[in-house]
Order: structure tokens, then C-alpha cells, then sequence
């Protein structure tokens, strides 16, 4: 599991890098993979199975009953390596002075609004939705709206995705327990597809920055731990052709992958889980995985006001993020966790 969510921050660094360049000897040109790997986009859909694979395992073990606890250490597990980049993504590229230039003449509620939830992720995913105009925040997304400028207020603009992962943290004691709330909530997440696709009026920032856009993502992880923890159910002939066919029926609810493939994923998820999690190694390589994400893009800003030329540009912010991502594991994430260890054991 650890080197698949390795290669899914992989993936999104190279979506964001436009490839990462394998160099080739004698000059030739570098072959750009990686972007074609899979897309950043769909790369968040997939951590967002994994993570609800991995919090309906731990809030039905080992913080079975201790919500307040599960909200602490979520919260120790995201929120030092990210406050580490963000400070070092103000010292080091232009975004910190821009947002304060933004957001010079406006008032202290969007001055408050714009850098609590810069410091503290939780609604980031926001600023997508939104433009500042005359210093008045107002629903103006991007991608819809070519003139849009909320993201510019993000220091790290891929926070917005840890946002959401937030926003499902606080549901996910209410919701992951029970497997009729999990179903439920996965229905909804259906529910919402559906209006937009009825409506003529679905588009990326409906199909991916709007928190309930997640919730068939985190809601597939959940099921799939329940039902691989279920001696009682078995996943027979007959239940597998339900499954695609239901599958073919959600296809019209147009989410980022063909429902198929998230299926097909979502299935081997439980399968490997379990090869995998004795192996201390592939456990490192995952650790990896969200530092690589929170790293590379301020590392990427860096890298580009240095006019690093295009097919250099992928590989050196994969080489760059990669040595930060490990620093920060062993000096702050490592220490952190351990802790953490200690305190759910006491």
C-alpha cells in the first residue's frame, strides 16, 4: 500500500510539473512520463479510498471510543509538516507578499479568513470557489471563471484537498461505525453526481473541489474495510455481476474515473492492505507520500522564478521535494508519531 500511495503523490507532482524527465545519455531528449501515469486529479480520488479504507479500520479498533483522540492525532499527523512548508514557502517563493498585497486595504474579517485558514488547512478548499473584489470575498470559481483569483490567496495551493480530508475527519466518527451510515453517506455522494448531471451543470469544480464530490471516494474505502472484515460475506459470482452492474448505472453520474476502475480499485484495496503490512519498508515509502504532496508545489514555484527550463523542471522538483520529504519525516514526522503511538497505548 505505501509504494502505491508513493506513485500517487508521484503522479500529481508530475501532473503539476507538466512530466518528470528521465534524462538520457549522449544528449537525447527526456522521454516526459508520469503525467500519463494517472492524472493529478483522479491521484486525490484514489487517496481518498485509501484514507477511507485506513479511518474505518482505525476508528473501529484502535480509536474505538475515542474520538476526542482521533481528532488529536489526526491533526498531529497533518498539521506539523504542512505549517513547516508553509513558513518555508514564504521565505522562499512570492506568494506570502502577494496574498499580503491582496489583501492589504481589506478588513480584518478577510484578513482573518484568508491566513487562519492558510495556517490552519481547514478551508482552503474554499478559496477555489471564490474571488476577492474590492476586498469582498464572493462566489467566483475557478476554472469556471477565467478571472478568478481565491487561489492566489492559497500559499500552497494543493492544501485544499487536505481541507477535505479534514472536513471527512470530523464526520468520519459519526459515519464509519455503522456500516447503514457509510451506505448512506455513500448514497448521497450518488445523489450529488446525479443533480449536476439532471441540471446540465457539471463541471470540475462540482466533479472535484466541492467537498461532497469526495464523499463516494471516502465512502468506497469504508466499505471496502467493513466488507473485508466481514467472515459472513462473500464476494460470490453472483455479486460481482451486481456490482459492475451497478457500476455501468453509476457511469451516467460522471465522476473523475469510470466507475469500473474505481471499483476495480477499490477492491484491491483490502487485498492489499494485507500483503503489505508487515513490510516496514513499503510502510516508510507511504510515510513519504504526504510530505511529497504538501512539498513539491512551493518547491515548484521555487524552481520556476529560477527559469529552470521545462524538461529539467519535473525531475529536479521530484529530487528537490524528495530529500525535504524525508528530512521532515525523520526530524519532525518520525518524533511526532511515536508520541502519538505512546499516547494511544496509555
Amino acid at each position: 500500500m505505501g509504494i502505491l500511495r508513493f506513485l500517487l503523490a508521484l503522479s500529481v507532482i508530475a501532473s503539476h510539473a507538466s512530466g518528470i524527465g528521465i534524462p538520457l545519455p549522449h544528449g537525447k531528449p527526456y522521454p516526459m512520463w508520469a503525467t500519463y501515469l494517472i492524472d493529478g486529479r483522479q491521484s486525490v480520488a484514489l487517496f481518498f479510498i485509501i484514507s477511507g479504507f485506513y479511518m474505518a479500520m482505525v476508528l473501529n479498533t484502535k480509536y474505538q471510543g475515542h474520538t476526542l483522540r482521533f481528532y488529536g492525532n489526526r491533526f498531529l499527523r497533518l498539521w506539523p509538516t504542512y505549517i513547516i512548508v508553509l513558513i518555508l514557502a514564504c521565505i522562499f517563493t512570492p506568494v506570502g507578499s502577494t496574498i499580503i498585497k491582496m489583501t492589504t486595504y481589506c478588513g480584518l474579517m478577510v484578513k482573518s479568513y484568508v491566513w487562519l485558514s492558510n495556517i490552519f488547512i481547514l478551508g482552503t478548499d474554499s478559496f477555489w470557489l471564490l474571488s476577492l473584489d474590492n476586498c469582498h470575498l464572493h462566489y467566483f470559481p475557478a476554472f469556471l471563471n477565467a478571472n478568478s483569483n481565491g487561489a492566489s490567496l492559497l500559499v500552497n495551493q494543493p492544501a485544499f484537498s487536505i481541507s477535505m480530508e479534514m472536513v471527512f475527519y470530523l464526520m468520519a466518527p459519526f459515519i464509519l461505525r455503522s456500516l447503514k451510515r457509510v451506505w448512506i453517506y455513500f448514497g448521497i455522494g450518488v445523489l450529488y453526481y446525479f443533480y449536476f448531471v439532471l441540471s446540465n451543470n457539471l463541471n470540475i469544480i462540482y466533479q472535484y473541489h466541492l467537498f461532497p464530490a469526495s464523499f463516494i471516494y471516502f465512502a468506497l474505502g469504508a466499505l471496502a474495510w467493513h466488507y473485508s472484515k466481514n467472515k459472513n460475506f462473500e464476494l460470490t459470482d453472483k455479486k460481482i455481476i451486481l456490482l459492475f452492474a451497478g457500476c455501468i448505472v453509476l457511469m451516467f453520474a460522471y465522476t473523475l474515473f469510470s466507475m469500473i476502475l474505481i471499483l476495480c480499485f477499490t477492491l484491491m484495496v483490502p487485498r492489499l492492505f494485507d500483503l503489505t503490512k508487515h513490510s516496514k519498508a513499503d510502510r516508510l515509502i507511504g510515510e513519504l507520500s504526504y510530505p511529497l504532496y504538501i512539498v513539491h508545489f512551493p518547491v515548484l514555484i521555487y524552481l520556476r522564478s529560477c527559469n529552470i527550463k521545462q524538461h529539467h523542471l519535473g525531475l529536479l522538483c521530484f529530487s528537490i521535494t524528495l530529500v525535504i520529504s524525508i528530512l521532515i519525516h525523520f526530524i519532525v514526522e518520525r518524533p511526532i508519531d511515536k508520541w502519538r503511538q505512546k499516547s494511544i497505548s496509555n
